[in-house]
């Protein structure tokens, strides 16, 4: 589980705690799965601003994921609301968002969890129904 305290900027003067307030409590984190030999049980960490932290979970990992993630669900809210009043208005709102959620973990950009809160995320800009392939 990822450790959201810190209390430092970055080097670039971005203040990535602060900003980790912003990301939704819902937002996955990710979860690396690691070993490290030896007999006694060991956990693989990151430090970041003085503070130990699991790998994919240091507040700039978090916040960068987050911003990458609130910007494509803005794009596809955008196509979906234009593909509504285009060629897919026959559609319903739920069909519509169930296209987008194949194709967008097929493009790799982000992991299927983070996909399935892109969707759920664009159901919410659009106050569109959730699709039930998003809430697994």
């Amino acid at each position: 589980m990822c450790n959201d305290a810190d209390d430092s900027p970055d080097a670039s003067g971005t203040d990535f705690v602060a900003r980790l307030t912003e990301v939704p409590a819902d937002f996955p984190r990710s979860v690396v799965h690691g070993a490290v030999a030896g007999e006694t049980a060991k956990v693989r960490l990151v430090e970041y601003a003085g503070r130990y932290y699991e790998e994919g979970c240091t507040p700039p990992e978090i916040v960068t994921r987050w911003d990458g993630c609130e910007d494509l669900a803005r794009q596809i809210a955008e196509k979906a609301l234009a593909s509504k009043h285009g060629k897919r208005k026959e559609m319903t709102e739920v069909a519509i968002l169930e296209q987008y959620l194949p194709r967008l973990i097929a493009t790799g950009w982000v992991s299927e969890a983070e996909a399935r809160w892109v969707i759920r995320r664009v159901a919410a800009i659009l106050n569109w129904p959730r699709p039930p392939t998003a809430e697994a």
